[in-house]
C-alpha cells in the first residue's frame, strides 16, 4: 500500500512533453496498454505515431504556405484561416493553421520510466509565506503571459490514428456541382459525431438519392491515389448514390464496400450496431427533410470517442467543424448565394475552464467568424442568409458529483483559500482519472497538497507553467503513478472582459494494469486534494473531474471517480433524487455545465421531459414541493420539467439558451429517432438528442416551415431553473424523426 509519495521534475530537457497538450499526451500511453482499438497481431507499427499542430499566428506569416494541403512529403495542412478577427477591433488578423505529421511516441519523456537526473526530491514542509515574493511571481507570470501574446500560440496533441488512415498520394481539392438549391430556403446541416450510417433512409431526397452531400470519415482507410482529406476518407453524394442504385444487397454489405462497419479491420465499428449514437442524432436534425435540406457529416475516430474525457477530442472537432464550412462554403459558391449552415455536435466535456476560452471554444468561435467574413466578400449584397449555427449540450453529469468550488472569503489576500476535495479513485479502474483545479491567473501563493488513500499529506513543489511533476510511491522513484502540471490562459481581460484562469492538472494512472504490463497501477480509495492560494473576496476556486465512463456502443473499461463528500445531500427530504444544491459541501451541481458550451458563438441546448400534474406529484426531484430548494408553483412551469440528470450553469457561466425534450417521461425513456440501420427506429436520451431537436428546428426556420412564429414555449424563469432549461422550450418532437415528422 502506498502511504507517502514523492514527486520529481519530469524528466523533459528537450521540451518534447512540455509542448504536448496534456490530456492527449497521457491517455495515450495508457490507452496503448489497453489495446486501444486492435488485436497486437493486427497492429501496424506506425500506428498512433502521429501529432497535430495547431499554429494562431498572424496571417502574414503564411501567405506563402500552399492552399490547400500539402506543405511537405511528411505534413498535411488540416485547415488554414487566413483571415479572422474575432472581436470585430482593431486587432490584428489572425490566421489558423493546423498540421498532423508522424511523431516518434518513445519521445514522450513520461513513457520513460527512470527518475529525473539527480534521484528523487522527498519535499520538505512548506516554508513561512512571503506575500510579497508572492506577489512578485505573480507579476512575473502575467509580464511573461504578455509578452507571448504577440507571439505565435501553438499546441500539439498526439493523433491516434493508424497509419492505413493516413493518404499515401496526394491531396486534391473537392468539386461540387450546382444543383440548382432554391435561393431562398436552402439550407445545411453539419453533423460532427460518431458511427453515422451515410446510405440511411432517413436522409433520402425525394427521388430516392441521398441528400448527404460530402461525408468525413476520420478514421476509415484512406482511398488510394489522390485525396480530398487529409486522412481517412470522405464519401460524396454521387459515391453514396452509386451504391443505393447498386442493385439489393443488405445495407450491412453496402456499407462495407463504402469502408464502414467493416470487421476485417480493428477497432470498434458502432455504425453496425443496432443503435449509433450518430445516426440517431443526425435522423433528429436532418432526418425526413425536403430534398433543400443538405447534410454534411463528419465521424470522428473511435478512439477519440471511446476515451470520454475529451484527451483526443480536440483538433478532430476543430478539423471537421472546419470542413464543414469549407464544403459549405465550396456549395455557396457553386449555387451562387450563400447557403446558412447549422452544425450540431452532441459531445460534452467535465472539465475546462467554463468562461468560453477552452481551447475548442476559440477554435470554433474563429472558425465561424472567418466563415462569415468570407461570406461577407464573396456575396456582399446577400447579407441576409450569411448565418452559422453551433448547437451544443448542456451534458448529463448533474448528480456525477464531479464539480467543486470555493470562493475568496472578506479576508481577501491576506489568508489564503483553500478547497479540499476527497476525490475517490474506484478500484478496478482500467483507465486513467483527471482532475483539473481552476483559479484566477492572478492567484498567489498557490499551494497544492496530496495525500493517497491511507497515507499522508505532502506538498507538491518544483511545479510551474514551465516544469510539470511526476507522483512516485515513496520508495519507489522509478513508478510513475501520475502527473500533475500547470498552465494559464493567455490574453488580456481588457480586450474581451473575460477574467484569465490557471489550472492545475492531475493525471493519475488506472488503478488496474493488464497483467502483461510492467506499469505501476495508481493506488484505488480515497485521495485528499488540498489547494490553497490567495484570491480576492469573490473569486473562485473550481474543480471538476473528468468524465471516464463508458460511450454508447463501446465497452471502454472505465469507472467514474467523484467527489466523495459526506456534506453533500444526494437525497432530498421526501426520499427523491435531490437536483438542487443545499448544504455546506463544496460539492455543486451548479456548475456542471458543458465545459465546452460557454462560448460565444454557441446555442446551448439542455434536456427536458413533458411536465404533467402526475410527474410533477411523482418525481419531487424535479424541485416542485414546496419547501424544496428552487421550488415554484407548477402553473408557472405547466409543460417542461428538466430531466434529472440535466447539467446547470453555476451564476458566473453562460446560461443554457433553451431546452429540448430529452426523455419522455421517467416509466418511457428517450427521444425516438433513427437506429443503425434503415427503417428502424430507437430511443435514446440525454441532452445528446435535445441538441439536435433544437438544431432540426434553427434549420427549418431557414427552409422557412416555421413562418407563423418563434414556435418556442416560454420556459423557466427562476434562475436555478434557467440553469438547466434555459429561457425557452422547444415543443416535443420538433425535429425529423426517421422518417416521421
Amino acid at each position: 500500500m502506498t502511504t507517502a509519495l514523492t514527486f520529481t521534475p519530469e524528466d523533459d530537457p528537450e521540451g518534447v512533453t512540455a509542448m504536448f497538450d496534456p490530456y492527449s499526451a497521457w491517455s495515450l500511453r495508457y490507452a496503448l496498454d489497453f489495446d486501444l482499438t486492435a488485436t497486437e497481431d493486427r497492429d501496424d507499427p506506425h500506428d498512433f505515431r502521429y501529432m497535430f499542430t495547431v499554429d494562431t499566428m498572424q496571417a502574414g506569416d503564411i501567405e506563402d504556405l500552399p492552399e490547400p494541403f500539402r506543405v511537405d512529403g511528411e505534413t498535411d495542412v488540416v485547415l488554414l484561416t487566413r483571415s479572422v478577427n474575432i472581436d470585430g477591433g482593431v486587432e490584428s488578423a489572425q490566421a489558423t493553421f493546423q498540421s498532423i505529421a508522424p511523431f516518434d511516441p518513445a519521445q514522450n519523456s513520461f513513457s520513460r520510466l527512470a527518475p529525473a537526473e539527480g534521484g528523487e526530491k522527498r519535499l520538505a514542509a512548506a516554508p513561512p509565506p512571503d506575500e510579497k515574493a508572492e506577489l512578485a511571481a505573480a507579476e512575473a507570470e502575467e509580464a511573461e503571459d504578455q509578452a507571448r501574446i504577440a507571439s505565435r500560440d501553438t499546441l500539439h496533441f498526439r493523433a491516434p490514428l493508424r497509419r492505413v488512415s493516413l493518404p499515401q498520394g496526394a491531396t486534391r481539392t473537392m468539386e461540387y456541382t450546382a444543383q440548382g438549391l432554391p435561393e431562398a430556403t436552402a439550407t445545411i446541416v453539419g453533423v460532427i459525431d460518431d458511427g453515422i450510417n451515410p446510405l440511411h433512409s432517413a436522409f433520402r431526397d425525394s427521388m430516392g438519392g441521398t441528400r448527404l452531400d460530402f461525408a468525413w470519415v476520420q478514421d476509415a482507410a484512406a482511398p488510394p491515389g489522390t485525396t480530398t482529406v487529409p486522412f481517412g476518407r470522405e464519401l460524396t453524394k454521387a459515391e453514396i448514390d452509386a451504391e443505393l442504385a447498386a442493385g439489393p444487397r443488405p445495407e450491412p454489405d453496402r456499407l462495407a464496400a463504402l469502408g464502414l462497419g467493416d470487421f476485417t479491420r480493428a477497432g470498434v465499428h458502432t455504425v453496425a450496431q443496432r443503435l449509433s449514437h450518430g445516426t440517431h442524432v443526425a435522423s433528429l436534425a436532418a432526418g425526413d427533410g425536403p430534398d433543400h435540406l443538405r447534410l454534411l457529416t463528419v465521424q470522428l475516430p473511435a478512439a477519440v470517442t471511446m476515451n470520454t474525457s475529451g484527451a483526443f477530442m480536440s483538433p478532430f472537432v476543430l478539423a471537421g467543424a472546419a470542413h464543414i464550412l469549407d464544403r459549405a462554403w465550396l456549395m455557396s459558391l457553386a449555387e451562387g448565394f450563400p447557403i446558412p449552415v447549422v452544425i450540431n455536435f452532441s459531445y460534452s466535456l467535465s472539465g475546462g475552464p467554463h468562461n468560453g476560452l477552452h481551447f475548442l471554444e476559440r477554435a470554433i468561435d474563429t472558425l465561424v467568424q472567418a466563415h462569415l467574413e468570407r461570406l461577407a466578400r464573396q456575396f456582399p449584397t446577400k447579407p441576409g442568409r450569411s448565418e452559422v449555427e453551433v448547437v451544443l449540450p448542456t451534458g448529463n453529469r448533474l448528480l456525477a458529483r464531479g464539480h467543486a468550488e470555493v470562493a475568496g472569503g472578506p479576508q481577501g489576500r491576506t489568508a489564503k483559500t483553500a478547497l479540499t476535495l476527497p476525490w475517490r479513485v474506484q478500484p478496478g479502474d482500467e483507465s486513467s482519472n483527471f482532475l483539473e483545479l481552476w483559479m484566477p491567473r492572478s492567484a498567489a501563493g498557490v499551494e497544492l497538497w496530496l495525500t493517497p488513500p491511507g497515507g499522508t499529506a505532502t506538498r507538491v513543489t518544483g511545479l510551474s507553467a514551465t516544469q510539470s511533476v511526476l507522483i512516485h510511491p515513496e520508495g519507489d522513484p522509478a513508478a510513475v503513478i501520475g502527473r500533475i502540471s500547470l498552465d494559464r490562459q493567455k490574453g488580456q481581460q481588457a480586450l474581451d472582459g473575460i477574467p484569465r484562469k490557471k489550472r492545475v492538472l492531475i493525471a493519475l494512472a488506472p488503478s488496474c494494469m493488464p497483467a502483461a504490463v510492467a506499469r505501476p497501477a495508481c493506488p484505488s480509495g480515497l485521495w485528499q486534494v488540498e489547494l490553497r492560494a490567495r484570491v480576492s473576496e469573490g473569486e473562485l476556486i473550481e474543480a471538476w473531474i473528468q468524465r471516464d465512463d463508458a460511450p454508447l456502443g463501446y465497452r471502454r473499461p472505465g469507472r467514474q471517480s467523484y467527489f466523495d463528500d459526506p456534506a453533500y445531500a444526494r437525497w432530498d427530504a421526501m426520499g427523491g433524487v435531490a437536483v438542487y444544491d443545499s448544504g455546506p459541501s463544496v460539492v455543486r451541481r451548479a456548475g456542471s455545465l458543458n465545459g465546452i458550451a460557454t462560448g460565444r458563438r454557441s446555442t446551448v441546448v439542455g434536456p427536458s421531459m413533458t411536465r404533467s400534474d402526475r410527474l410533477a406529484a411523482g418525481f419531487p426531484a424535479l424541485g416542485t414541493l414546496p419547501g424544496a430548494p428552487g421550488y415554484t408553483p407548477l402553473a408557472a412551469h405547466p409543460r417542461r420539467a428538466a430531466a434529472p440528470y440535466g447539467t446547470a450553469a453555476a451564476p458566473q457561466m453562460r446560461q443554457p439558451d433553451a431546452s429540448a425534450e430529452g426523455d419522455r417521461s421517467l416509466v418511457t425513456p428517450g427521444v425516438i429517432g433513427a437506429g443503425a440501420v434503415s427503417g428502424s427506429r430507437m430511443p435514446m436520451n440525454g441532452s445528446s438528442v435535445a441538441a439536435p431537436q433544437f438544431a432540426r428546428f434553427l434549420a427549418d426556420r431557414y427552409l422557412g416551415l416555421s413562418p407563423g412564429g418563434p414556435g418556442l414555449w416560454p420556459a423557466a424563469s427562476e434562475p436555478a431553473h434557467v440553469a438547466r432549461l434555459g429561457a425557452h422550450a422547444l415543443p416535443p418532437q420538433s425535429g425529423g424523426v426517421a422518417g416521421l415528422r
